[in-house]
C-alpha cells in the first residue's frame, strides 16, 4: 500500500507556485489561507508557504508521513522510549470531532526537521482512494 508523504517548502512567489502546481501540473488544492496552501501532488500533500523575514524557511521546510492515529500515537511513543527530543509536543487539533489531526515533530540525526502526522478525515488533507490506487497501479 502507498502511503501519503508530506512535504512542506517556502516559494518566493506563492501565486505563481499555485499557478503552477494547480495549472499547468493539474493538482488539486487543498486547504488554503493567506501564507501557505496544500497541494495534492499526485497522491502527496505538499504544503507551500510565501517566504517571510516572519517565517524562518529553517522550520517550515520539513517532511513525514502521514499516518493514522494508531501508526502516529505508536511513534510519538517510540521516540520517547528511545530519547529522541520531541521539538514540538504532540498536538491534537479538534480532538473527538470529524477534522481531529494531530502532528508532532522531530530532528533526525543530521538536523533534519520530520513532523509526523495524521487526520481522522482526509477530504481537504489527503488523497482520495482513487488516487491512491493511482499510484499503486505506477508502483
Amino acid at each position: 500500500m502507498v502511503r501519503a508523504f508530506h512535504l512542506s517548502f517556502v516559494v518566493p512567489d506563492k501565486e505563481r507556485a499555485r499557478s503552477f502546481y494547480i495549472d499547468t501540473l493539474g493538482c488539486s488544492l487543498g486547504r488554503d489561507n493567506d501564507t501557505w496552501f496544500d497541494i495534492i501532488f499526485f497522491g502527496h500533500q505538499l504544503t507551500i508557504h510565501q517566504a517571510s523575514e516572519k517565517q524562518p524557511a529553517f522550520i517550515i521546510n520539513h517532511f513525514g508521513p502521514i499516518l493514522t492515529k494508531a501508526e502516529w500515537l505508536a511513534v510519538v511513543q517510540k521516540c520517547k522510549n528511545d530519547g529522541i527530543e520531541i521539538i514540538l509536543a504532540e498536538t491534537i487539533t479538534n480532538e473527538a470531532k470529524h477534522d481531529e489531526s494531530g502532528k508532532f515533530i522531530v530532528r533526525d540525526p543530521s538536523g533534519n526537521i520530520l513532523e509526523f502526522k495524521y487526520y481522522t478525515n482526509s477530504n481537504k488533507f489527503l488523497p482520495t482512494q482513487r488516487e491512491l490506487k493511482g499510484l499503486e497501479a505506477r508502483h
